[in-house]
């Protein structure tokens, strides 16, 4: 039997345990659920650009979504799960463009990617393009000598049932056509030299050196990304045989030794080198002048129409201006053509650009590329009036970025801050660490209108062109190259040294103007270097 003291018990508990209840309820959080449109694709960093029968993952990783459903073509691909699942496959067995859409519905007008205003509708269609390519194949190759003069001369057969006779020293130029658009050409040469080479064109130049030799040939035509390639193999090709032309010089160039390297027409006879024949001045970049002694001087195995200098314990660096003089008379080809005297025959500088080796758009001529202004914003909020690809301008291939604002409005430079993205994403190349991390930016700029004289309250410099070597955050190394005071119309090639000091994987470049001219600046940028730069410790 319960007491009265039981009873008042069990009533405080009661009363406890409801109000303990209602605390929670006040008390838990509203979680706000946003509308944002995000969507990850396993193929974007490629530009969704695949071969035959490979396939793409896409994910809708978005929030505050009601509804979705992935839409494929119904012919030439092929859906694997649900079309309203989060993540579905596609897979791409046909040659072509294909449209992927996601139709989703959210709670709420929806945010897109980055964006930070809300669309004005909570309905959002997305259209992904991809592109299947092709394998690539060679269609049709032909190969021409090069004259002297530049043109082409006399055609060599492809089939040839003895090996065609070409003159020892002789370049051939092969032009060629290939489904797939292969961008490099590589393979085996068999001891000659591959010159250069331009997918834009479907050429390629060949240099064969050696007296008496017989070439084989097998160029391999390669599409990096995605990856497909296609070889030729032609057995017993050409053979070189002596050459009724002069011996002359081609260049002086240092090789990755940092040795110098004097190149002949072809192939010289290692007996007749004597290294008292050549001599070296370099001048520093401090501006002091070496002549060190010609220690050695030799036929360079990798190259037989090629002299390897050696120089007293000396190195050949970025930064030195080399002349190469050579004052004897026995140096002979291997049919004894007499090579020429020559007096201080500048060396070129070769080095590796880290823009050419990653396949990276330094001559704006890929469609893949889109470029926006203003971004970051930080960096140059002003979105430039004209921001495009032109054929109106060019340095190398046959296309520029062309670049405009109006004049000068406001309060400091109205600087524009450009990036470059494929798919997407920022536009990146490769980067390696090495023993000083230096690198020699050079582009060409054609200025067709340099935007005329500082404004009142424009900070009073000169409009400016700059690219800047991204890392993410500090370290931008910035260099301006002013061209409002310059000559209108005309071509300049401008040039900075960049030490990378926080060193990643890859980077990627962004482009600024900072504008201060009471007129309108309008100027064509080209061919982007960023070459390996060692300067003389």
């Amino acid at each position: 039997m319960s007491t009265i003291k039981d009873l008042r018990f069990s009533l405080f508990a009661l009363i406890a345990l409801l109000l303990s209840a209602c605390g929670e309820d006040e008390n838990k959080p509203v979680v706000k659920v946003p509308s944002h449109s995000v969507l990850k694709i396993s193929q974007a960093a490629n530009e969704n650009i695949i071969n035959m029968n490979q396939h793409i993952d896409f994910a809708d990783v978005s929030q505050g979504v009601v509804s979705r459903e992935w839409i494929f073509p119904e012919e030439g691909t092929i859906m694997e799960g649900n079309p309203e699942d989060a993540q579905v496959r596609g897979v791409f067995p046909q040659v072509g463009e294909w449209e992927v859409t996601l139709h989703q519905e959210f709670e709420n007008n929806a945010y897109v990617g980055t964006e930070t205003t809300a669309r004005e509708t909570n309905v959002l269609d997305t259209t992904i393009i991809v592109t299947v390519m092709p394998a690539v194949q060679l269609q049709t190759i032909k190969a021409n000598i090069v004259n002297l003069d530049g043109t082409l001369g006399d055609e060599v057969s492809m089939t040839p049932e003895t090996p065609t006779e070409i003159p020892f020293g002789s370049v051939l130029r092969f032009t060629y056509t290939a489904e797939g658009n292969p961008t490099v050409v590589a393979g085996e040469f068999f001891g000659a030299e591959l010159l250069e080479q331009s997918a834009l064109d479907g050429t390629f130049d060949v240099k064969y050196v050696t007296l008496d030799a017989t070439y084989d040939f097998a160029p391999v035509f390669t599409r990096p990304q995605p990856n497909s390639s296609d070889t030729l193999y032609v057995a017993n090709f050409v053979k070189c045989v002596r050459s009724s032309v002069p011996l002359t010089l081609d260049k002086v160039v240092n090789d990755e030794d940092r040795k110098v390297n004097v190149i002949f027409s072809r192939g010289l006879n290692a007996n007749s080198v004597n290294k008292e024949d050549f001599t070296v001045k370099i001048t520093t970049a401090a501006g002091a002048t070496l002549t060190p002694e010609v220690t050695a001087a030799a036929v360079n195995p990798q190259n037989e129409s090629a002299v390897l200098l050696e120089i007293d314990g000396e190195l050949i660096y970025t930064d030195d201006d080399v002349l190469v003089t050579y004052s004897g008379t026995e140096l002979e080809s291997q049919d004894a053509a007499i090579a020429p005297q020559f007096e201080d025959e500048e060396l070129v500088h070769v080095e590796d650009d880290l823009l050419k080796a990653s396949d990276y758009n330094y001559s704006f001529e890929s469609s893949a590329t889109s470029y926006v202004g203003g971004d970051p914003a930080w960096l140059g909020g002003f979105v430039p009036d004209i921001l495009e690809t032109s054929t109106a301008q060019a340095t190398d291939g046959s296309s520029s970025l062309k670049i405009s604002r109006g004049p000068f409005s406001g309060s400091g430079a109205n600087a524009s801050a450009i990036s470059t993205y494929v798919a997407g994403a920022p536009h990146t190349f490769n980067f390696t660490e090495n023993e000083n991390n230096k690198l020699l930016m050079t582009y060409d700029v054609f200025v067709e209108a340099n935007g005329g004289s500082p404004a009142a309250g424009s900070g009073g410099f000169e409009t400016n062109v700059r690219i800047h070597l991204s890392n993410r955050g500090g370290d931008w190394q910035e260099a301006a190259h002013p061209f409002g005071s310059l000559d209108e119309n005309q071509w300049y090639t401008f040039d900075n040294v960049i030490s990378v000091n926080n060193p990643l994987d890859e980077f990627n470049l962004i482009i600024k103007v900072a504008h201060t001219g009471e007129e309108t600046y309008v100027i064509y940028l080209d061919n982007i270097q960023l070459m390996r730069f060692y300067p003389r410790p």
